[in-house]
């Protein structure tokens, strides 16, 4: 059961439905009349996309991207690839990039480095998380919903092993769910639960 995955609720779907109207009403007020492209990065921000993009009263595009970074590891290894481009050009556009978390900033300053060089009239960022404690590359990011402690997050798009998208809020998971091999040397070294 994914609940005994979850070690507790970080932010509650009522704190997300809250935020995302701010976030909503504020990026309504800043692109009225500008032509705005909205670019998801999938597959994490995908339900904190499909939830903003309808609290924003204008009209859009929306696109998609996606990215590969992480591998089988939960930190990001700085070498990016894409692996789904943008269908719609963005030149001359304003572009609001939507992601699910920002740790290291190293797949954010790619992507940003990739767009930018398509000529696009504004670029700005927009993530639901931000996790300063594993920053290496300064974003600026013009819209946040939530800062993070440095734990393994889930939940509303943020996935483990594709696991935990679906969960209506964001949980930190049990270090034991991702990193069994640590409990495991740890279990070998001390088998009698003693520990030192």
């Amino acid at each position: 059961m994914w609940r005994e995955a979850i070690q507790h609720v970080l932010i509650s779907e009522t704190e997300l439905s809250h935020r995302i109207q701010a976030l909503g009403k504020a990026i309504t007020a800043d692109y009225r009349g500008r032509d705005l492209v909205v670019i998801a990065v999938l597959k994490g921000a995908a339900i904190f996309c499909a939830d903003l993009t309808r609290a924003i009263d204008l009209p859009l595009t929306l696109d998609f991207m996606a990215l590969s970074s992480y591998g089988a590891s939960q930190v990001s290894s700085g070498r990016v690839r894409v692996l789904k481009d943008l269908e719609v050009s963005i030149a001359g556009k304003h572009v609001l990039i939507m992601d699910d978390i920002i740790d290291t900033g190293l797949t954010l300053h790619h992507l940003l480095s990739i767009l930018a060089a398509r000529g696009p009239a504004g670029l700005d960022v927009c993530v639901l998380l931000d996790k300063r404690a594993r920053r290496r590359v300064d974003i600026p990011v013009r819209y946040k919903g939530f800062v993070v402690p440095d734990t393994f997050v889930v939940g509303y798009g943020l996935d483990y092993q594709g696991r935990y998208r679906n969960l209506p809020f964001i949980a930190a998971l049990k270090p034991e769910v991702f990193q069994p091999e640590r409990i495991d040397a740890a279990k070998a070294m001390f088998p009698k639960g003693e520990r030192p």
